[in-house]
């Protein structure tokens, strides 16, 4: 039974309890694509390029180059990084679709992280549907910018994908706040997706 306030409203999911939810859940799903797919990825690979951009970042700490030889040598790095565990990105997307929105579907607006959170997703015009997941888990769970960054990384000009990539992690980072404080301030602490989505984040 969910806690109530004046026996009528439930009361809202703290943002603690949100956050820390979505860290089991994202930990989980991190986890299962890296088990199927580090067979696949070429570790050794990937491992050189990373000690290569640590060299750049290191020459430029150093002086050896300049401002743009780092951001044009790193932003280069950074794509190849990409397109090397690009497995690894199709694998996450197919798992967070099936698990934050088809799997939070059937399980009645929990995932393993709200269940040991003790918290919930209901629909506020009444039976959760599979649409309201898809709205809220696409934005919640940013799974939108995930599937532009990966099309822009095998569709766009490479020498620009680094910058289109900060650029979605500072819009990610601003609806990350603004839910934040949503969440806290707001009576019924509705974030933007539950806004978008018609749904609330309730205690069970």
């Amino acid at each position: 039974m969910s806690e109530k306030v004046n026996n009528d409203e439930p009361l809202k999911a703290l943002l603690l309890q949100r956050f820390l939810a979505f860290v089991i859940d994202m930990f989980l799903i991190l986890i299962v694509a890296s088990l199927i797919s580090t067979p696949f990825v070429d570790t050794e690979r990937l491992e050189k390029i990373e000690k290569q951009e640590f060299e750049t970042l290191e020459k430029f700490q150093n002086e050896e180059i300049d401002a743009k030889t780092y951001i044009d040598t790193y932003s280069s790095l950074y794509y190849k990084s990409k397109r090397e565990s690009g497995l690894v990105s199709i694998i996450t997307i197919f798992l967070e679709v099936v698990y934050f929105v088809v799997y939070q579907t059937y399980k009645k607006g929990q995932t393993i992280g709200k269940k040991l959170m003790k918290i919930k997703v209901v629909s506020d015009d009444g039976e959760l549907s599979s649409n309201q997941m898809i709205y809220r888990s696409f934005i919640a769970n940013f799974i939108i910018f995930s599937l532009l960054s990966f099309a822009f990384m095998l569709f766009g000009p490479k020498d620009i994908f680094f910058h289109v990539s900060i650029v979605f992690e500072c819009i990610q980072f601003l609806i990350l706040l603004i839910s934040a404080i949503m969440i806290m301030k707001s009576e019924n602490g509705k974030a933007i997706h539950d806004r978008l989505a018609h749904t609330t984040v309730i205690r069970v």
